[in-house]
């Protein structure tokens, strides 16, 4: 814009003006002037399965409405460069769960001239099936958690505590944005329980948590089983082996005889005949020499004992 004192003449009109405004006078400049420009049609997809939303090139977890519509449009939006003190509005109407009509009432400042503008939009939102989706579906998987025991079959509330770990972990890690963070398979027997599931970076975490959690330890194993743009892709197979021995059980270890109490990475025990806690590492327990488990005792009086015999 160009301020001049005296009285100019518009090359476009012809008509006095004594400001110009990008080169011709106010009226002209108006009629050809575009405050904003959007699509009368538009498009954004979203999942059929999960409802995540497709934009920028990739899927997110952001959930289909008509706040995620009305983002849409103002992404669509394009402002005059110059625009100042912009206002914005919507009024959008839903036709359908997947048809709205979106009004946009523009407010703005061009060369300290205040401006008003209306556009209106369809946008049309088209199903498909994102990324994760589509790999569940296929079975999909980069890892593969083998829980098992160390000489013994996991327990039914072993096996309990380690499933709500899993998906517990797997809920968190799919809320900070890693889409494979899911389970596209599982298979129980009496010997544990094989999680497939589709980000190897999960799995490695779900062992960490699990044996602090419960003790024993885990152990990968990669094997190569595709090529996608030149790099090589490894499904991992992690095998956690829970302790030998559980809260319960009853040992003889270092002379003593043992109750264990709890075990994560150390094994907490109750000495039987002094009372006092003793803390031993889950690899010295597993040296222990089993007696029998708790809740299989049963409450006797001492009666007598003779040379390497007792009554009771």
């Amino acid at each position: 814009m160009q301020r001049l004192m005296k009285e100019l003449i518009c090359p476009k009109c012809g008509n006095p003006t004594h400001n110009l405004y990008e080169n011709v006078c106010k009226n002209c400049f108006l009629k050809q002037f575009k405050l904003a420009e959007l699509d009368p049609v538009i498009s954004t997809q979203i999942c059929a399965r999960c409802g995540s939303k497709y934009e920028r090139g990739q899927w997110t977890d952001t959930k289909h409405d008509t706040n995620t519509v009305l983002e849409k449009v103002e992404s669509e939006l394009l402002l005059h460069e110059n625009a100042d003190i912009i206002e914005l509005g919507f009024e959008p109407q839903k036709l359908t769960p997947y048809q709205y009509i979106v009004n946009i009432y523009i407010q703005a400042e061009i060369y300290g001239m205040p401006l008003e503008e209306k556009l209106t939009t369809e946008v049309r939102v088209q199903r498909s099936v994102c990324d994760a989706c589509s790999r569940i579906a296929a079975g999909y998987y980069e890892g593969i958690i083998q829980l098992r025991a160390s000489n013994r079959n996991p327990t039914d509330e072993e096996k309990k505590k380690c499933d709500h770990l899993v998906r517990d972990t797997l809920s968190r890690m799919e809320k900070k944005g890693d889409r494979l963070a899911f389970i596209s398979n599982m298979s129980s027997s009496k010997e544990g329980t094989d999680y497939y599931i589709g980000s190897s970076g999960a799995c490695r975490q779900i062992c960490k948590i699990i044996t602090s959690k419960l003790g024993g330890e885990h152990q990968e194993s990669p094997s190569l089983f595709s090529q996608r743009d030149g790099k090589e892709l490894y499904r991992v197979s992690y095998a956690v082996r829970l302790p030998k021995y559980v809260p319960g059980n009853i040992l003889y270890f270092n002379n003593q005889v043992l109750q264990i109490k709890n075990c994560d990475k150390k094994a907490k025990c109750i000495d039987l005949q002094t009372g006092k806690k003793v803390i031993a590492s889950i690899e010295d327990i597993e040296k222990a020499e089993f007696l029998g488990v708790y809740n299989d005792s049963i409450l006797a009086v001492l009666v007598a004992i003779e040379d390497n015999a007792i009554m009771v």
